[in-house]
């Protein structure tokens, strides 16, 4: 991030774990700050941490995250030149798998101000390989319709793009998986807080929290399909109509 051109820092945490244990993690934040004054900033989130080793277990996580991760290093590096009418912060959160807590404590240190609107986009699982070739877009049910409008500007030949604000019907089409898809990543954290999300991914994971998740289970030309989809709606990215719609 520093080498390309990004103000990056290491943002130290702490939490506690279980009843008494006191746990320790570090967020990656990169910020490119603007040229000229804006009034919107665009935090792109993806967790860098997985369940690891446990006993004589590897869990590797390729889809959960090391998809979103990879991501999130490729857009840093297509965005570190381009004038965008909004700042934007990259940041690798940690601990997000026990509770979303480096993302809770990078909220809670966000400057209060009013006159700058905020929009989280958080990367998580976007390498789920399935004949369903989806990218799923969660928000907020006010924020659906100036999303859809916003996506709909885009073309792909390969991914279908569903925006939805309901789990049960992200439930529905990933057909018998019962996740709490608002609660489940660290866009939560911004939605809890008030502030503008979206989740992109592409849903549920057979290999989640397996020792399967690996390299060898990801479509990697779908994968690279969403993550090309989503750097075009970042370059399109209309935030006024989007907070106007939060609001």
């Amino acid at each position: 991030m520093q080498q390309l051109g990004y103000q990056s820092q290491l943002q130290p945490f702490s939490y506690t774990a279980g009843f008494f244990t006191e746990m320790s993690g570090q967020n990656v934040v990169a910020t490119l700050m603007p040229s000229h004054p804006v009034k919107a900033h665009v935090i792109l989130t993806a967790h860098y941490d997985h369940l690891g080793k446990q006993g004589d277990s590897l869990y590797a996580g390729a889809n959960d995250n090391a998809s979103g991760v990879s991501a999130l290093l490729f857009l840093a590096a297509q965005f570190a030149e381009t004038i965008l009418p909004f700042q934007i912060s990259f940041v690798a959160t940690d601990a997000e798998e026990n509770g979303l807590h480096g993302a809770k404590f990078f909220v809670s240190q966000l400057p209060p101000d009013d006159s700058v609107t905020i929009l989280n986009i958080n990367l998580d699982m976007l390498a789920v390989s399935r004949a369903d070739k989806t990218l799923y877009a969660f928000t907020s049910y006010a924020q659906r319709h100036a999303l859809q409008s916003q996506l709909s500007a885009i073309t792909s030949d390969t991914i279908k793009i569903k925006v939805t604000s309901s789990s049960n019907t992200m439930n529905r089409l990933n057909q018998g998986s019962n996740i709490d898809w608002r609660r489940a990543s660290d866009h939560y954290a911004f939605a809890k807080a008030g502030f503008a999300y979206i989740y992109f991914g592409m849903g549920y994971d057979p290999h989640h929290h397996q020792r399967s998740d690996l390299l060898s289970n990801i479509d990697q030309n779908l994968y690279i399909e969403a993550v090309n989809y989503i750097t075009q709606f970042i370059q399109q990215l209309d935030m006024t109509k989007l907070t106007e719609a939060a609001q």
